[in-house]
């Protein structure tokens, strides 16, 4: 087990978690200092968010397969510097048009969690593996609690202007620390490397496993993005006013982030010993019922206890997905993998609040979080039939 490399990667993930979160919730607000009034500041905002996603998801497979051929580390130095840049240029922009064109750039950086994870799953033991990615997935959740508190006092003493130069100054020591102090050992050639993305792209579908995780991926993803852009406004109903939403829905939705940050090392560790699939099937099918169970309370309370309880589950998810990745695709293919995994779950983080748009426009906001949990649910029944029944955990 390469030590450093998974000390350094961890740590640095924790930061450019941080450094994202304490900038994308207050898109909103910049629009509205960029000059963007009334309910363009809504469609601005769906502008901004989905453009990063559509991009990042297209340049997925590009930067995967560039990855394996021309080296994980040089990409992770590629996406730290390239969204720093689009951070600080972010920091300069006079109007809507181009914060868009900023993002899109944003987007088009978009892949240092993808190497930064092929790396480590390069850097230790398979028996060490799901508990090391449990610890990886941790930093980020941690970073994204506290990236908005971060963010929040940055804006309020400095400026909004200032939050992104300071993230940018992130991702820039982030990037130095990785080429100092992070090793990537050589990976043989194999034939897969000369084939173009199109042929990556069959044989990831051609892979059964493969195929199955990155759908597991998509429909994660979309479920979790749902719910995101109604949450604050379901606050609201049940409480029965907007008076301090935000505070509200931001208490809640740490409360999640801190619920999943306990979790997440055990999850790993759970998925090493027990089982990938296994530990899949609990985690989706735990979190779906209880995301569902999230549209009964009646009162802001039991919504938040109910929200700590999907955390606990929700965040197991992905460790074991990522280890499963590991488990059924060989090493030299390792970075495409990653790269097409972070293209379902940008796509998924588009789809997910066009659905909610979608829902809410005819139905009460409390079915949002009942189809979300459906889908979960779903998941995790027929991976228990697919591969736990089987045997194959």
């Amino acid at each position: 087990m390469n030590k450093r490399n998974v000390y350094t990667l961890i740590i640095v993930m924790f930061f450019i978690s941080a450094a994202y979160t304490m900038l994308i919730p207050f898109l909103p607000l910049y629009l509205m200092e960029l000059g963007v009034t009334g309910k363009d500041v809504n469609f601005w905002t769906g502008m901004v968010f989905s453009i990063c996603f559509l991009v990042a998801g297209i340049m997925g497979p590009v930067w995967g397969k560039l990855a394996d051929t021309k080296g994980k580390k040089k990409m992770v130095l590629r996406a730290a510097f390239l969204i720093g840049v689009s951070y600080f240029m972010a920091g300069l922009v006079q109007n809507e048009w181009q914060l868009f064109g900023v993002r899109a750039f944003q987007g088009f950086a978009n892949g240092f969690v993808a190497a930064a994870l092929a790396i480590i799953s390069q850097s230790v033991e398979t028996r060490k593996l799901g508990t090391t990615l449990g610890f990886a997935q941790t930093a980020l959740v941690v970073g994204g609690i506290c990236g908005p508190l971060i963010g929040g006092v940055i804006s309020h003493v400095f400026g909004m202007r200032a939050s992104f130069f300071i993230g940018a100054v992130l991702l820039w020591l982030a990037g130095i620390a990785v080429w100092y102090f992070v090793e990537e050992k050589p990976v043989a050639v194999t034939d897969k490397k000369d084939g173009s993305i199109l042929d990556d792209l069959r044989y990831a579908v051609g892979n059964p496993h493969l195929r199955e995780l990155l759908i597991f991926f998509f429909i994660f993803q979309s479920a979790v993005l749902m719910i995101q852009p109604v949450t604050a406004l379901y606050i609201g109903e049940l409480q029965g006013s907007m008076e301090n939403v935000a505070v509200t829905s931001g208490t809640i939705l740490s409360c999640g982030g801190i619920a999943g940050a306990v979790t997440t090392a055990f999850w790993g560790r759970f998925g090493q010993q027990r089982g990938y699939f296994y530990a899949m099937s609990i985690t989706f099918c735990c979190a779906g019922i209880l995301m569902a169970l999230q549209a009964v309370p009646g009162t802001v309370l039991g919504f938040g206890v109910f929200q700590f309880l999907v955390g606990c589950f929700l965040i197991g998810v992905n460790p074991a997905i990522n280890a499963a990745f590991v488990k059924y695709t060989p090493e030299s293919f390792r970075g495409r993998v990653f790269g097409l995994a972070n293209t379902a779950q940008q796509f998924g983080n588009m789809t997910g609040p066009l659905i909610s748009a979608g829902v809410t426009m005819v139905m009460p906001i409390f079915t949002v979080y009942v189809l979300s949990g459906i889908l979960l649910l779903l998941v995790g029944v027929y991976i228990i039939q697919r591969h736990v029944l089987r045997g194959e955990r």
